[in-house]
């Protein structure tokens, strides 16, 4: 990796020798037909030219990581649509953040073949792809996240544990959040690019715009401080009706614990997925606003941060859910869930679902949150 001063000073006398064999021409040209050692020797980056037994591990623990990704995930898409009790709204939810960690992988995985020396083999459209893949995800789980947020604060100060929202209306919002997505992760290939404007080309990225990463960076972060604050709100708001309700009822203890355990999971996976994500955003930043910061000496450490974030999630469900746990384990073994009167096959944890519907209030249909679960 090339120090700080040496890559500036190489990036200087670049663009001297770009400036004086290009001075005729156009200003606005575009460098489409371009290789992307074009791209990566005008920025300074770093651009391998063959395989060492280092790159080669990397890339072989990245493989097994995605790989993992996406079967963690998957199972957990499969407990949700296997086991009736998850069948509320924000098990869809859940289901659907699931999906995007799953495609995060899938994005990983077409990365880690066309990174290293394999990133001289790709033209221009095919790079913009493997990046797009990546801010699609990024995008599909933070709008997932904040789906999640919302719909938590709005059933939590109706004093429900579930959302009344109909199915309709949750696929409605998955479909917008897709959309939403892989306009974001297309954005830089339909023009939002530096192609044509070389100077405003960043270091991290070569073919990405600055504008555009601080644009994609402050959105994600300004995302991030709002679902904090949604969380910070609905913990405050729990714990001073619980309190309430614990002085005129020493029952209700119980069910404040219940409540605290439901909203602290997502909370875990919300924070788990800012602690993995700020750094490279930040280091986005870092790298339009702070000329003297070596960026690059960090930056695919953080790329494996964020890596790691989609399979924690799984693992997060495994660890607070004994339902989603147990589900898990049926799965596994081939266990079937349950029968058409309801009750539970073997093996199975029964007791992990018996949460009392008095969680934020006493009598809020009772009948229609019989099998309420450890996760919001």
């Amino acid at each position: 990796m090339q120090d700080k001063s040496s890559r500036d000073q190489y990036k200087r006398d670049w663009d001297t020798r770009f400036v004086s064999t290009t001075s005729t021409m156009d200003e606005d040209q575009c460098y489409y037909n371009e290789t992307i050692a074009f791209f990566y020797n005008r920025s300074g980056k770093h651009l391998a030219t063959g395989w060492n037994t280092v790159s080669r591990l990397v890339m072989g623990l990245g493989i097994t990581v995605c790989i993992f990704i996406m079967l963690a995930n998957l199972l957990v898409m499969v407990a949700i649509y296997v086991n009736r009790r998850f069948h509320f709204p924000i098990y869809y939810l859940m289901a659907n953040l699931a999906a995007a960690d799953f495609f995060a992988g899938l994005a990983y995985f077409y990365l880690m073949f066309n990174t290293g020396p394999n990133t001289r083999r790709l033209t221009v459209s095919t790079w913009l792809l493997r990046q797009g893949l990546i801010d699609t995800s990024l995008t599909a789980s933070v709008a997932n996240l904040l789906a999640i947020a919302i719909e938590r604060h709005i059933t939590v100060f109706r004093m429900q544990l579930h959302t009344r929202m109909s199915n309709r209306r949750v696929v409605v919002v998955i479909v917008i959040i897709w959309t939403m997505s892989i306009v974001m992760g297309a954005i830089p290939s339909v023009g939002w690019n530096c192609i044509c404007s070389l100077k405003s080309c960043s270091n991290m990225a070569p073919l990405y715009s600055n504008s555009y990463l601080v644009f994609w960076a402050v959105f994600n972060l300004v995302t991030f401080v709002v679902m904090v604050t949604l969380y910070a709100h609905i913990f405050v708001y729990v714990r001073q009706r619980t309190m309430r309700m614990s002085r005129h009822s020493s029952g209700q203890r119980r069910n404040r614990d219940t409540m605290m355990s439901l909203l602290k999971t997502v909370a875990i996976v919300l924070g788990a997925f800012i602690i993995c994500w700020t750094p490279g955003l930040v280091i986005l930043l870092l790298d339009v606003f702070c000329s003297s910061c070596n960026v690059l000496t960090y930056e695919k450490f953080f790329l494996l941060l964020a890596e790691f974030n989609s399979a924690m999630n799984p693992i997060i469900y495994s660890y607070r859910d004994k339902e989603m746990s147990a589900t898990f384990r049926q799965i596994l073994c081939c266990q079937r869930q349950e029968n058409v009167n309801g009750t539970v096959a073997e093996g199975s944890d029964r007791s992990a679902s018996s949460i009392n519907h008095t969680v934020l209030g006493g009598g809020v249909n009772h009948h229609h949150h019989q099998h309420d679960h450890s996760v919001v």
